[in-house]
């Protein structure tokens, strides 16, 4: 674990004597998800005092959200906890109580496809026929669906089955918390004080290494308020920011957060939380200077799909009371060889409708899955259209023609979110376990690092670095390198448990033990 004397400077150096000034690091952490707030956590209850959270949505909690209609809570976001020996997240829910109102049917030790493990599964084709259940496991296209669904990923084809298997599965059943799992996220929450956390502030941009560039402050070049993509060559007064706000330019702040609104929040590390997909959209305008080139290319390897979901709600049900589940089998798709369908039939990437039980808590709700880019079209389509289509379905394979259209309809839309760019990750084809290390490798890199860094400076046509002091961040005569400027977390940064609501959680509490660990060290030199 570096240190801060890992630059070469003295406890006595500018930065270390500016801290001691400040009394205490400042800290940004960037999201207010399962990540995000682990950190933040994990950081005051360990006496750090400046922390602030800049979440850009106006809720917290991430991908895990929670939505209560009437008296049932509906997961649009994380819906399980995946195992529980040693799962802190289980752990977390069990010590609050919250799985107390847990039924059997709502624990899992196998498939978690469904949210009842009791009664049977209908597995039913297109023409409205019944399929017996050792006959469907010979339609390898609908096994494929539900792999995907539950990868995140387009098709099965596109994950990588060597990498796959550094995915870990914690022992133990797989459990829905009746309560909605938000209440995890608020048990997180709480003792973070309310001005802690800001909601509705997006970040603009994370300008790193900025002390040893400029020992007066930063310089953030201004931006036309239509283009947040494009360098306009023009410097600012070094001290103030694009819109004039200016701050002590004797102290010397490594990271500088810029923000939507055009706030600047100087800061010693900034704990990145954002998903793989904002980091895919936007890595070449959201840090300056640009990204090293091996975090560049694990960015662009590793892969983060859409899964989104269809509540849809009856008056009555019309699937009998032993019914858990309606899947759908394309027989005209036995002999396809792709899973790829035309805008127009996204709706054939639903792979079935589960039943919700206990029907005392939820009512008389099928909760249908789909997942690739037939999600993001079935997100550009309003509520009464995918309504409409779902019951043509329904009564499609069912046989049925008279199912009503249900009395209302929930769904969730990650894909096109702005905040989130897709659902979780996974180990894309071509992609590894060293893929996910190196996406959550803190900046600045060390010596051996620095080489990739310089290539990728020089090749990114959307680098953002200064042009009055190209690569000055990477010489270290020109003064002290705060060590962990940037620290990323997420789902996607954790090589054993990547997609998972734990794997977040325990991302984000690594993140913070390392600048626990990095001033333990500091703070006992004393003053």
């Amino acid at each position: 674990m570096q240190s801060c004397e890992s630059s070469g400077e003295s406890a006595d150096d500018p930065l270390s004597r500016g801290l001691r000034r400040r009394g205490q690091p400042r800290v940004v952490v960037i999201g207010a998800g399962l990540a995000g707030l682990a950190a933040t956590k994990a950081l005051l209850e360990q006496g750090f005092t400046d922390v602030t959270v800049l979440e850009a949505s106006s809720r917290i909690g991430g991908r895990v959200q929670s939505v209560k209609l009437g008296h049932a809570t509906f997961e649009l976001g994380a819906t399980w906890i995946h195992g529980s020996h040693g799962n802190p997240v289980y752990h977390l829910a069990e010590a609050s109580g919250l799985l107390e109102e847990t039924t059997d049917g709502e624990r899992s030790v196998g498939r978690i496809s469904l949210y009842s493990k009791n009664g049977v599964a209908c597995y039913l084709t297109n023409r409205g026929r019944r399929v017996p259940k050792d006959v469907v496991e010979e339609f390898s296209d609908l096994y494929n669906e539900v792999e995907s669904c539950e990868s995140s990923s387009h098709s099965i084809d596109e994950v990588s089955l060597s990498a796959f298997g550094e995915w870990t599965e914690i022992p133990g059943a797989h459990h829905i918390i009746p309560s909605g799992f938000m209440r995890v996220v608020e048990l997180l929450a709480h003792g973070i004080p309310a001005h802690v956390i800001q909601l509705g502030k997006p970040v603009r941009c994370i300008h790193w290494d900025q002390a040893s560039a400029r020992p007066r402050g930063p310089e953030i070049q201004p931006r036309d308020e239509g283009d947040h993509n494009h360098d306009t060559g023009e410097g600012t007064q070094r001290g103030e920011s694009s819109q004039g706000c200016r701050w002590d330019e004797d102290e010397q702040w490594p990271v500088v957060v810029e923000c939507e609104d055009c706030e600047v929040i100087p800061a010693d590390h900034v704990i990145v939380t954002v998903s793989l997909g904002v980091l895919k959209r936007q890595y070449t305008s959201f840090f300056r200077p640009g990204l090293p080139m091996e975090k560049v290319a694990a960015i662009h390897r590793l892969g983060i799909g859409t899964t989104d979901k269809i509540f849809l709600e009856f008056e009555e049900p019309f699937w009998g009371p032993e019914c858990n589940s309606l899947q759908f089998v394309w027989e005209d798709e036995a002999e396809s060889r792709t899973l790829t369908y035309p805008p127009e039939q996204w709706y054939r990437k639903i792979c079935g409708f589960d039943v919700l039980y206990p029907p005392e808590r939820y009512g008389h709700v099928l909760s249908g899955w789909i997942c690739g880019e037939e999600a993001l079209v079935m997100e550009r389509c309003d509520d009464e259209v995918v309504a409409e289509i779902c019951t043509e379905m329904l009564r499609q394979f069912t046989g049925n023609p008279n199912i009503p259209k249900p009395r209302r309809i929930l769904r969730s839309a990650w894909g096109s979110n702005p905040y989130f760019r897709g659902s979780y990750s996974y180990t894309q084809v071509g992609s590894s376990g060293a893929d996910v290390e190196k996406l959550a490798k803190p900046l600045p890199y060390t010596e051996s690092s620095k080489a990739a860094h310089r290539s990728t400076t020089k090749q990114q046509p959307g680098h953002l670095l200064s042009s009055k002091c190209p690569e000055q961040s990477l010489d270290l005569n020109r003064g002290s390198i705060k060590p962990m400027q940037v620290l990323f977390s997420g789902e996607a940064t954790h090589r054993k448990y990547y997609s998972t609501t734990h794997g977040a959680l325990l991302s984000g509490q690594r993140e913070a033990a390392r600048l626990i660990e990095m001033y333990r060290d500091l703070f006992q030199q004393g003053p």
